[in-house]
């Protein structure tokens, strides 16, 4: 009897995740992973005989069956409740913290610097400034699982600096971070750091620009949305796990006008509020990504700047508008003309690069930089 009882369950089970899954409504996104999911494959002679159909269909199945969001949090969460401390790249780590990994950082990281330092040595007219950023597995690192090991990110900061060129101006905000770790700097679901970590960055390049931060009392600070699942989520997604909160940092005094010339959008806030609504929430920032976009802004400075920036810079840039009336800023993942000549065009004296370690150590967009 007992048999026949699990037998009837395990058809009915088949039953309810096939048939459900072939007529409920094909999803076009996964909030969950922030991506878009297959379409149904189109059938044909050729793609039947190439077996490419049937790889595709899998692939269709996989993204369309019915429940996965949930499923997926049933098998992370019964997984992290058998002990496992890692999903992916991903640590389960003390207090709630996702923590992302960090590898042996060597290969890729050698040839970005070997470009960066190409760009800044052929380029000698622009004063350079980087802002390096190190990531939650060095500030957060006794958060890590046990036996956990991330690659050393104070030795990977060290090498950089000793070999980065004598032209470049290397910030680093490693030591007021850790001064910072008991408030909210990196958010425990996702991969960036919060708006209170990039106004230590922020204090830290401010420096290294020889211009005045901004205090915090300069700005209204509100919790924006305290509902915000990140990338890591998307990864090791549980039951259990606490969303976070987005702060923005918003000057009474600014007046700003944000210029996305990949896309001739164009706003007068650094931020996109519309975005608190959807799950990627980081994209509050300046929009998310971007090729090339123009920052200007009512600060007396009328000295141009231009940045070169990955995502950690979203949070920071906004910050940076007060200090500077017009800022360009490039993604390289994206922008792939002539940095230089952008500098010359517009007028441009000192270059700023804001890149995060993770970043730095795997992208591979760097050979862009000409």
């Amino acid at each position: 009897m007992k048999n026949k009882i699990l037998t009837l369950i395990f058809i009915l089970y088949i039953f309810f995740f096939a048939v459900g899954s072939l007529i409920a409504r094909d999803r076009d996104f996964s909030d969950m992973e922030n991506r878009e999911l297959a379409d149904m494959p189109k059938l044909s002679g050729k793609t039947l005989a190439s077996g490419d159909f049937f790889e595709d269909f899998e692939t269709y199945l996989s993204d369309q069956i019915i429940c996965k969001d949930f499923l997926m949090k049933l098998k992370v969460s019964s997984n992290l409740a058998l002990g496992q401390t890692k999903v992916e790249d991903v640590f389960f780590g003390d207090g709630d913290m996702l923590i992302k990994e960090y590898v042996n950082p060597y290969n890729q990281l050698g040839k970005n610097i070997g470009y960066i330092n190409e760009f800044v040595d052929a380029n000698p007219e622009f004063e350079f400034t980087w802002l390096i950023v190190p990531n939650a597995c060095v500030i957060y690192e006794e958060r890590l699982p046990n036996y956990a090991q991330c690659y050393n990110q104070n030795e990977v900061m060290a090498y950089i600096i000793g070999t980065a060129s004598d032209n470049m101006n290397v910030a680093d905000c490693t030591r007021e971070l850790m001064d910072a770790k008991e408030e909210y700097i990196y958010y425990n679901t996702d991969h960036h750091w919060t708006m209170n970590g990039a106004y230590i960055g922020y204090g830290v390049l401010c420096e290294a620009l020889s211009v005045d931060a901004l205090s915090k009392d300069m700005y209204n600070i509100r919790v924006a949305s305290d509902e915000f699942l990140g990338t890591l989520y998307s990864s090791a997604p549980t039951f259990s796990q606490g969303a976070d909160s987005i702060i923005l940092y918003e000057n009474p005094m600014g007046e700003y006008k944000v210029e996305y010339l990949d896309t001739g959008d164009v706003s007068d806030s650094l931020y996109n509020y519309d975005n608190l609504n959807i799950k990627d929430k980081y994209t509050t920032y300046l929009d998310g990504n971007h090729a090339i976009m123009k920052i200007s802004s009512n600060s007396s400075n009328k000295e141009k700047l231009l940045v070169i920036k990955d995502s950690y810079a979203h949070c920071l840039l906004p910050l940076l508008a007060d200090n500077f009336s017009e800022i360009y800023v490039v993604d390289l993942r994206y922008y792939h003309q002539s940095v230089s000549e952008l500098a010359r065009a517009e007028g441009i004296e000192r270059i700023v690069f804001i890149n995060n370690l993770d970043f730095l150590s795997t992208d591979n967009n760097f050979l862009w930089l000409e």
